[in-house]
This record gives C-alpha cells, sequence and structure tokens, in this order.
C-alpha cells in the first residue's frame, strides 16, 4: 500500500491496493446514509461533488471486499462495519449475499460517443459493450465468490439461455470461455469502429436494444458445475459524469425503463447534472428510481462523526506502521484549549480592554447598570469571562441601535439580558474576539470536521496536512500536539490550494472565483457589524424562488446573456462543491434558494462555520457582482 507513513495521503480508493486495509480504513458512517431496501429496491443514483466517497462506497461491495469482510468480522477494527452490511443483506454470518458488478464509466464509452453515429445506433452499440463488461464481471465475481481463480476456472460455469430473449453472437448453452471470447470480440469490434476511417454506419457489431445482461442475471442464466448460481445482482456504474450526455440520457432512460430484480446504483459527480438540474438541487426521487444526494445527507448531523471515525483509523494504521514515533490516535493531536496557561496573559489583557470598552460605553446610562454589574460578578475561567463581557458589548450595540428607543429609559433587568445572552451572541463573540486580539478560531476537531464542508475527501486533506506536523513532530522526539494558532494558519491556506487550478478544471472557473469572493466580502461585511446581526455570522445568499426560476427559464437565459452566464457560472461553483444550494428555503413568508459557502472560504473572509445565517439580495444584484466584483451598497456601508 502506498505511503502508509501518513495514510490520510490515501484519498481516493485506487490508491489503496489491499482490501483488508481497504476496509480497515473504511468509514461506515456513509452506509446510514442508505435507504434499508438500497439492494433489493429501485435504481439508486449517488450524487456528489468530486471527493464525496461514491468510488469507495461502490468498492466495499465488490466479491473480494465482501470476501475478506466476512473472514475478517471477529476482528474489531471492522465488526461495526460487518454488521451494518449484515443488517442491510449484503452479507450473513458465513457468506456473502450480493454479488456486484463495477463498471467504470471512463473505459472506451466516452471515445465511442466521438465517432459520428446515427442516435439509435449509438446506443445500440452502447448497451452492447456495457453488457460484455456486466456478463464477463459477473462470471468474474462468481469465481471470486467459490475461492476459485479467473479466467483458469471459467470453463467450470455455463451460460443458459434467457426466456424469451437472446444475445447476438452467443450461441447457448456456452460455457464461461467462450462467454469471456464473446465479451473480447465485442470490446474489439467496438474499438475497430471508434478507430475506423471509414463510414461506421456499416461495421462493428450490431448492438443491443437492451440491457441484456440484466436480463441473463435476473433470469438465474448462470451456472456453476451445472448447477443455477442463485444470488442478488448489484450492478454499480462508476463516474458517469464521463460520459457523454447523450450516453448518459440513454443508460438512465434503459435502467430506469427497464425494471429489474438486479439492483442497479449509478454514481456520477455534480458537474453530470444540467445547469436545471444543479440549480434544481439534482433531480428528487420518483416511483421508478431513488436519488441520494451525499453532501445534503452529510448535512443532516451525520458528518462529524462519520469523518472522526475516519480519522482515528487512520491515525491509528499509522501509528501500527511507523511503530513508536507516530501518535495512534488523532484527536489528541489537534484538540486544544485556550484557556491553557500559555494563554492567559493575553487573555487577561483583552479582557482588560473589552471590560474597560463596555464600562465607558455603558457610562451615565442606568438602563445598562444591571447588565453590567452581572458581568462584573461572572465567575469561570478568565475566556469564559471575556466571552460574557464581549457578548454584553453586542448585546448594548444591539439596544442603542434600536430606532425606536424606549424614552424612560427604564434599567433592563438581568433577567433580559439572560434571554438575550444565546449561543449564536457568544459564537459572535467568540469570533469577534479572534478577529481583534489574534486568538485562533478554526482550530479542534469539530471545526476541522466543519471545514470539510460535508465532503469526504476535503475533510481528509485537511486532516492530512495537520497530521503529516503531527508525525514530523513525533519524529523529532518533540509532542505531536498542533497548537492551535499553528492549525488556524494551516488550515487558512488550504482554500487557495483546494481551488488553484478550478480555471483548468472549469471553463468559466475564473468567473466562479470572482464571485465567490465577491460574496466571501460581502458576508465579513455583514458578519462584522459591531451588533453582529446576524449572529453567528453570515455565511450565504439568497435569491428568491421566483428568481430562480429565470434561471431555469430557457426563453429568458436566450434574450439576457449576462443572466445565463451567470446561470452557468453558479451551476459550476454548486458541482464543484464551492456553493451549497438549499432549495425553498421558508422565512418570513417568502421562499428562497440559499446558498452557503463552501466552508474552507470562512478562514479566508473570517466568518463562522455555522449555517443558518444569509442575506438575500435581488438577482440583478448578483449578476453585478459576478461581472464587477463586490462594491458595498450606501445603506450597508452606514451599518
Amino acid at each position: 500500500m502506498k505511503d502508509v507513513r501518513n495514510p490520510f495521503r490515501l484519498q481516493t480508493a485506487e490508491s489503496i491496493d489491499s482490501d483488508a486495509d481497504f476496509l480497515r480504513l473504511f468509514g461506515y458512517g456513509v452506509l446510514d446514509l442508505l435507504p434499508e431496501d438500497a439492494l433489493t429496491g429501485r435504481p439508486l443514483f449517488i450524487r456528489s461533488a468530486p471527493g464525496g466517497g461514491k468510488t469507495s462506497l461502490l468498492k466495499l461491495f465488490t466479491p473480494s471486499v465482501l470476501q475478506h469482510l466476512v473472514a475478517m468480522k471477529g476482528n474489531d477494527a471492522v465488526k461495526e462495519l460487518f454488521g451494518k452490511l449484515k443488517g442491510l443483506g449484503a452479507v450473513s454470518d458465513h457468506d456473502v449475499n450480493v454479488l456486484s458488478v463495477m463498471l467504470p464509466c471512463g473505459r472506451t464509452f466516452p471515445a465511442l460517443a466521438d465517432v459520428e453515429l446515427k442516435s439509435a445506433r449509438a446506443k445500440r452499440l452502447l448497451l452492447a459493450l456495457i453488457d460484455a463488461r456486466v456478463i464477463l464481471g459477473a462470471l468474474r465475481a462468481i469465481l471470486i465468490a467459490r475461492g476459485l481463480r479467473f479466467p483458469d476456472d471459467l470453463s467450470r460455469l455455463t451460460l443458459v439461455a434467457p426466456p424469451n430473449d437472446h444475445v447476438p453472437g452467443l450461441s447457448f448453452p456456452c460455457d464461461g470461455v467462450a462467454v469471456q471470447r464473446w465479451a473480447e470480440t465485442v470490446e474489439q469490434g467496438v474499438a475497430d469502429l471508434i478507430d475506423t476511417l471509414l463510414s461506421p454506419e456499416g461495421v462493428g457489431p450490431s448492438g443491443h436494444d437492451a440491457l441484456l445482461s440484466v436480463l441473463l442475471l435476473d433470469a438465474n442464466c448462470i451456472q456453476l458445475d451445472g448447477k443455477p448460481f442463485d444470488t442478488r445482482w448489484l450492478i454499480t456504474f462508476d463516474d458517469m459524469q464521463k460520459l457523454a450526455p447523450t450516453q448518459r440520457a440513454a443508460l438512465l432512460e434503459v435502467v430506469v425503463d427497464q425494471r429489474s430484480r438486479s439492483t442497479v446504483w449509478l454514481a456520477e459527480r455534480f458537474e453530470a447534472l444540467s445547469t436545471d438540474e444543479l440549480l434544481a438541487s439534482g433531480a428528487l426521487s420518483g416511483r421508478d428510481h431513488l436519488v441520494i444526494n451525499l453532501e445534503h445527507e452529510w448535512k443532516k448531523g451525520r458528518f462529524e462523526p462519520a469523518v472522526k471515525l475516519i480519522a482515528e483509523r487512520r491515525a491509528r494504521m499509522a501509528s501500527e506502521s511507523a511503530g513508536a514515533n507516530a501518535p495512534d490516535a488523532f484527536a489528541p493531536t489537534i484538540e486544544a484549549d485556550l484557556d491553557a496557561p500559555a494563554w492567559q496573559e493575553k487573555t487577561q489583557a483583552a479582557l482588560d480592554v473589552v471590560r474597560k470598552r463596555v464600562e465607558i460605553l455603558a457610562a451615565n446610562k442606568a438602563q445598562y447598570a444591571d447588565w453590567v454589574k452581572s458581568r462584573a460578578d461572572v465567575e469561570g475561567t478568565l475566556r469564559h469571562q471575556l466571552i460574557k463581557w464581549r457578548t454584553l458589548e453586542i448585546l448594548i450595540a444591539r439596544q442603542q441601535g434600536k430606532k425606536q428607543m424606549n424614552l424612560l429609559l427604564k434599567p433592563l433587568s438581568t433577567e433580559e439580558l439572560d434571554d438575550k445572552d444565546e449561543s449564536d451572541v457568544r459564537a459572535a463573540a467568540e469570533l469577534f474576539l479572534s478577529k481583534e486580539f489574534g486568538f485562533p478560531y478554526y482550530f479542534g476537531l469539530s471545526k476541522l470536521a466543519s471545514l470539510g464542508s460535508f465532503n469526504v475527501e476535503q475533510f481528509i486533506r485537511l486532516a492530512g496536512d495537520l497530521f503529516e506536523e503531527s508525525l514530523a513532530a513525533a519524529v523529532m522526539r518533540r509532542s505531536p500536539r498542533l497548537a492551535p494558532e499553528r492549525q488556524q494558519r494551516i488550515l487558512e491556506g488550504a482554500y487557495d490550494t483546494r481551488v488553484k487550478d478550478l480555471p483548468r478544471r472549469a471553463k468559466n472557473g475564473r468567473d466562479v472565483l470572482r464571485f465567490l469572493d465577491a460574496v466571501g466580502q460581502f458576508c465579513r461585511d455583514v458578519t462584522h457589524q459591531p451588533n453582529a446581526p446576524y449572529s453567528p455570522g453570515v455565511t450565504g445568499i439568497a435569491i428568491l424562488m421566483q428568481e430562480r426560476e429565470t434561471l431555469l427559464d430557457a426563453a429568458h437565459l436566450a434574450k439576457s446573456p449576462p443572466t445565463a452566464a451567470f446561470a452557468s457560472m453558479l451551476g459550476t461553483a454548486i458541482a464543484h462543491n464551492l456553493l451549497h444550494a438549499e432549495v425553498d428555503y421558508k422565512v418570513k413568508g417568502n421562499r428562497y434558494m440559499v446558498l452557503y459557502l463552501n466552508r474552507l472560504l470562512c478562514p479566508k473572509y473570517e466568518l463562522p462555520l455555522q449555517f443558518g445565517g444569509f442575506r438575500e439580495k435581488p438577482l440583478r444584484e448578483f449578476i453585478t457582482w459576478a461581472e464587477k466584483g463586490y462594491r458595498p451598497s450606501k445603506s450597508e456601508t452606514l451599518l
């Protein structure tokens, strides 16, 4: 396995070449996102931004991995994973209950789309190529499941004719060796068609009208040593975004329309979706299929515990590989406390400044007397006292900013203060203190999980950067614990590293970066107002749902190039996980599409990590930002 010194650098399923290591590192929290009937129900579309964990999920269900899991079921490292897969029906105590065939969509399919074929012919050839790979993959899966060798034992397998159907080029019954020759012939025929300089319409395989491979599997047409091999089948398509749009549409149509007993999963990045689908937050589940948006599902409170488990598993593997020089747990290396003695002097100095500022602000104002007195009586650590005083400063600023002040200026009670002193205001106070006095804010495991922005690979990259420093310190016989300020410096530079090549990966990547910078500046201006009006801060923008419809209106987009360009740019930002879209968000009697910044932007613009704070604007203003950048309006400047 590559670079076991720092297992956080193993960011893709392909980079982990041992099934046992893959199982030990696998974060089984993603299984909680699957429906209970995931292996027996409708076709399942699994969508996410790059790095969402789709390929790892599909690899988990491959025959060799499940075989290893059953063999290792008593190992503490895989007990919970085994239990979850047993609950889904994928395994039993002594056997694998579902066999999968995993098809990467980047092999040959895109090149086939480049051949100038009529749409019907192109579809038939696509289905024929898929059938060849699925049938051969099924034979391989059966041999693996029975501990036999591929291709040496193919002759022990027999393919019998499906009822009421046939497969062009195959004569039934036939053994596995004949099936392999047939599959290779189909592959070679398509390859020759791609390479030919002649008119392509008259050459190549005849093609298929349906997914005949799935019909074969449904009818239990494969026999081992003359006996039917009865199992449940899972066909998975990975990286569907690599298909041409016409190929993707054709495959989706066949999978949904051709109802089967075998289960089909289709994994794709958001970039496979059209702008309309992206701005609609992806196609919704229907009667004939299900859709899982991984980021959306992670956002339901499941992400942090899942990635914490991943981090601990990787740290443990590093310790086992490097021995005593590596930390054997991840959390202790980055959990830090600003109440520690090293911070006392700085905290006391900040407390003196804030307390004096509040006392001056409230001087000769009887209505605040009880509030100030209550803060003077606060006990607890210096940091606790500092946050309490800074919270009071925010609340007084709010009180003084009210348009309709009580003319009698009655004293404000401590009960009123308690009602206003809520967690969101304290969170704003903590953020303000960080900016004003230089206290670190972005550190610790919970904030690291938030910075992952519901993307597993993004979290692993960040955790890997931090763990690399811990490993280096351990090698030099120093404490592997990273100070909060060092954690913050590493994480502050992560966004620029993450997006520096976006202009290369997306045709309108520069436009995306310019718009994100405008949104970040705007959120920072609004968040850091003295009265923290949207505590703990603003990390998103919104437009009315009516205006979102404008972005989906083809006729309007044709008449308005700036709006069309903005819609395309927005789709790219969502596809690359730089904006999170929440559609039909209801507040104050209106319905909005809310667009939250990827949490990696928060350190760059000194923003909190919580969700919920956003500001709505008219669409025309956002289009201006995209074209010219952000300029605060007069009203925002006055704030």
